[in-house]
């Protein structure tokens, strides 16, 4: 099985560079506020053809997500003078430079134009406020196309605002007047370790090792950063929880969540090998709400230190930010995580344990009402990351999306109950993990993996027909979900009139009503319709997405009178909905008598409550 170390690779496969030289990148953000970064990048060269690669595909995006089109002012100089440059014709991320004789370095500079919210996928880019930012190194330089330029090394230096705090995973070498530069590092070290800046900023250390976990947070105003006692408890157990999961060895050296809390920028949750960029609203630790909407964040992308950055399917380990990844293993890179995040949300108390049986319920429901899922199997949406990601919301149910984080909640969760079950409460998945994912070295390196790496790993746990188990429920359509670690850890999905409390918050933090599960859409606040499951009352009735709900029942709509009028559906009531479409109206008479309906786990009677022992604390 290869290792792939973080280390500097030989400079012998550097033949165009001067190797005494580091390239030199320099960050000015002191504009923020104008929503633009000056980057000056100086690149040692050797006279002839350059091509420089601006980064495309970036780990843990599982797509293509670099800003080229909001680079502005890009010019090359040499010796002082400019240079031309040219845009290659089948790739708009690599730009072509003819050195000019006796020139040993080019100076590029550009600036980034910063997306306003959430804009054109700003949740993958570099995002600021006039208060806080949050830097992706991948956004701010050009690299040389070379066979392995990852171990290209690094100085970077960034410069903030007046009176600006900031936190990141590199290691600060110098600090003068506003100008913070950091120890030389390779250019997938850098890429791999994004740096949150802010007027407001607080670090809180967590766990029982000290100096080894951290969290920094940023928020456009001193009050978003009183944390409640309860969820600082919490996040202090998750080092402890991990480690009970994984084993004592670490897949890093020191690990920083960073945590940016602002109303102008989008929610946002990406892995790096020893830091993790989260992104909420200002207030989001203050009120319960948000905070329970959001308390498997900062889990899933602790989980990914282990799986996704230390270890990761081998076809998603590329040699540079150009080539596309292989993603069809997303099921297990982001499936698994997406499981264990819910799992460690639990244990540490970030959810009760009947908040984690209502989010399980959430998501089972949810995906029973992905009707694609009889002609598209699970695997397909996996290989099809990089275009469902930014896929709308609308049509989901019919076409699937990025199916392979809910439906890999419930799938491991399945597989943990198996993994019970074979071995008669012996072994667990726990075991499979701290097998799988132990191991690391106390530093950032990567080991890659196949599927045929994940089956003998199980079968060493328990032996299964694991390879026909998932052929099953991975790459073959499959009308239903995988349910039976649910049912078969005691408890059952049904559905009630009263939706459950988490529910309820969900649907308010959307600031709309969800009626999947009855009628079969959801709704905004202002009337407009967004998923419709094939099929449903909704659907037959001919309402889709994108249409606006007019009138319910000759009355103008309102969320509350909606809700009203399905529920007196189970007493004979109507429901008739006028809907606009463009410039047309349409009354849609909806043949349903069932009422609300709100998804929740019920205990079965006589059956033992398998579910309580999965998420019982682990640390001692």
């Amino acid at each position: 099985m290869p290792r792939f170390a973080l280390a500097v690779f030989a400079l012998v496969i550097l033949p165009s560079l001067t190797f005494a030289q580091n390239i030199e990148l320099e960050v000015n953000a002191a504009e923020l506020a104008r929503k633009v970064i000056h980057v000056r990048v100086t690149i040692p060269v050797a006279p002839g053809q350059v091509a420089l690669h601006y980064p495309k595909w970036i780990p843990g995006r599982h797509r293509p997500v670099g800003q080229i089109s909001n680079v502005t002012e890009f010019r090359v100089k040499a010796g002082g003078k400019a240079v031309e440059w040219k845009r290659d014709d089948a790739d708009p991320f690599t730009i072509n430079v003819t050195v000019p004789p006796e020139i040993k370095e080019i100076e590029v500079t550009f600036d980034l134009l910063l997306a306003a919210g959430a804009e054109g996928g700003a949740q993958f880019m570099t995002v600021a406020s006039p208060k806080l930012m949050t830097l992706n190194w991948n956004d701010v330089l050009v690299y040389p196309k070379l066979a392995k330029p990852l171990g290209l090394t690094f100085d970077a230096a960034v410069k903030l605002p007046a009176n600006w705090k900031y936190g990141t995973a590199l290691v600060t070498k110098d600090e003068k007047d506003g100008k913070v530069a950091f120890n030389e590092v390779t250019l997938e070290t850098l890429i791999d370790s994004p740096l949150l800046a802010g007027e407001h900023v607080r670090e809180i250390p967590l766990g029982e090792e000290k100096g080894k976990h951290r969290i920094v947070l940023a928020c456009d105003s001193a009050d978003g950063l009183e944390v409640p006692e309860a969820t600082l408890k919490a996040w202090n157990k998750l080092p402890a929880e991990a480690a009970a999961l994984f084993g004592p060895a670490k897949p890093y050296t020191n690990y920083t969540f960073l945590l940016g809390l602002s109303n102008h920028i989008p929610r946002a949750g990406i892995e790096h090998h020893q830091s993790s960029d989260n992104r909420l609203s200002e207030l989001a630790l203050v009120k319960a709400g948000e905070r329970k909407a959001s308390a498997t964040l900062l889990p899933h992308e602790f989980v990914h230190a282990w799986n996704g950055k230390f270890r990761r399917p081998a076809d998603m380990i590329v040699p540079d930010y150009q080539k596309p990844q292989q993603t069809r293993l997303l099921w297990v890179y982001e499936g698994l995580t997406n499981y264990l995040g819910w799992l460690l949300a639990v244990c540490t108390g970030l959810y009760t344990p009947e908040e984690g049986r209502d989010y399980l319920a959430m998501t089972a429901a949810r995906m029973t009402n992905v009707k694609a899922r009889g002609w598209r199997p699970l695997d397909d949406t996996a290989s099809a990351a990089s275009v469902l990601f930014d896929a709308t919301g609308a049509w989901r149910s019919a076409r699937r999306s990025v199916d392979f984080y809910d439906e890999g909640t419930l799938l491991w969760l399945e597989v943990d109950g198996l993994i019970r079950t074979q071995t008669k409460g012996a072994k667990s998945l726990d075991d499979f993990c701290a097998a799988f994912f132990g191991g690391g070295q106390g530093k950032a390196e990567v080991e890659g993996y196949s599927l045929e790496n994940v089956l003998d790993a199980l079968n060493a746990v328990a032996p299964y027909d694991w390879k026909a188990y998932f052929a099953r429920r991975v790459e073959v359509a499959a009308e239903t979900p995988p349910l039976e670690g649910i049912t078969g850890g005691g408890w059952e999905l049904r559905y009630t009139e009263k939706p459950t409390d988490l529910f309820a918050t969900m649907e308010g933090l959307a600031k709309g009503v969800n009626l999947s599960d009855s009628v079969g859409f959801s709704v905004s606040a202002d009337g407009l319709i967004g998923d419709t499951i094939p099929d449903s009352p909704a659907a037959k009735a001919g309402l889709a997405p994108g249409m606006k709900l007019v009138a319910v029942n000759g009355r103008r709509f309102a969320t509350d009178n909606l809700k009203t009028a399905v529920a007196a559906t189970k007493t004979g009531g109507k429901l008739e909905l006028l809907a606009e479409s463009g410039d047309f109206f349409k009354t849609h008479a909806l043949d349903y008598k069932g009422g609300l309906r709100y998804p929740r786990l019920e205990k079965v009677e006589g059956k033992a409550d398998v579910l309580a022992e999965v998420v019982k604390p682990k640390a001692k």
